[in-house]
């Protein structure tokens, strides 16, 4: 284990990795001890998307992780299609299921949260593969509407109107910013999110053991109520054991600022810093990742999850006489 590594640890009680499916599988015999001896005690494999379940990989992960002390959590990206669009061709999802603009326009590829049948299928994979693996834990993606301005289906207006306790139907456009119902609708919906959580929670309350369920959310906090993920009242209810805010961030002034915005939202409750090494918004050098992970630390934040194990950060955690073998994809 490198220095800083041993500095970390004891600092920081938990430091994660997320490892996307298919990334890294074919590989993971040689990664784990990598991933041991640079202090990491926790992967978060991508073992669903949406109802798409990638389960060879996820067995190989825990095969070789949990040997050596490394605690696996199936990172399971809630509402998204995009591997399953034989769901729709198959009448199994119909277009009332998905998500809408409030220009009337259908997402395509993302379920409606609202929609009981998604929630439940959702809980179910949730479910099956907290069952059926030894995995620590649950681990929500894109618990979330997709966007500020979608979640305005015509069956989300009517429950919305039913909710109201009004005759007729509320419309998009009372529903949109500066809309007669926008702040009603607005906490509405975000509650459709909630009972979401709250049945995955109830779902892995069916085995005999525990299994932890926590959530990756936005950094903002003005962005919570816009995509539905009140992540603060999650902590404060249980239904999560803790959540990674995804603070992906080259500027080391906007990743204090962000997580000076975050502590006090989560209390004295669990979270972990998100650290983009390499993801849409951020692409570090190792010692600028060792900084940020320092400044999680020095902030209050509980430990670090690594957004993600790629191919060069695995280049660098190699020993110098063995990097010219290559590991990775």
């Amino acid at each position: 284990m490198s220095i800083f590594a041993i500095i970390v640890s004891g600092i920081l009680s938990i430091s994660g990795i997320w490892s996307r499916n298919g990334e890294n599988d074919g590989q993971w015999d040689t990664i784990a001890p990598l991933l041991a001896d640079e202090g990491y005690d926790t992967v978060f494999y991508l073992a669903a998307y949406g109802p798409a379940l990638f389960e060879e990989g996820l067995q190989e992960c825990l095969d070789a992780c949990r040997p050596l002390g490394i605690d696996v959590h199936a990172w399971v990206v809630m509402w998204r299609t995009d591997y399953s669009p034989e769901l729709m061709d198959r009448g199994e999802l119909t277009p009332e299921d998905m998500q809408y603009y409030s220009d009337g326009e259908m997402v395509d590829n993302w379920m409606n949260p609202a929609v009981p049948s998604n929630v439940q299928g959702m809980a179910s994979v949730c479910l099956d593969l907290a069952a059926r693996y030894p995995v620590e834990g649950i681990h929500l993606d894109y618990i979330r509407y997709k966007y500020y301005l979608s979640g305005y289906s015509q069956r989300n207006l009517r429950e919305f109107t039913a909710h109201l306790g009004i005759r007729g139907c509320v419309t998009a456009e009372e529903c949109v910013r500066d809309g007669r119902y926008y702040d009603e609708f607005m906490r509405w919906r975000a509650n459709t999110i909630t009972d979401a959580v709250r049945a995955v929670r109830d779902s892995l309350g069916r085995i005999n053991r525990v299994v932890q369920l926590s959530a990756a959310v936005f950094p903002h906090e003005r962005e919570m109520l816009l995509f539905g993920q009140l992540w603060n009242q999650w902590l404060d209810t249980g239904l999560v054991d803790f959540v990674v805010p995804m603070n992906y961030t080259e500027s080391d002034s906007q990743f204090t600022v962000w997580g000076e915005e975050q502590l006090p939202l989560a209390e004295d409750h669990t979270i972990l810093c998100g650290i983009g090494y390499r993801s849409h918004a951020s692409e570090l050098s190792p010692s600028e990742m060792e900084a940020q992970i320092q400044a999680a630390g020095e902030m209050g934040f509980d430990g670090y999850v690594i957004y993600r194990l790629c191919s060069d950060l695995l280049a660098d955690m190699q020993p110098v006489h063995d990097r010219h073998d290559g590991v990775g994809p």
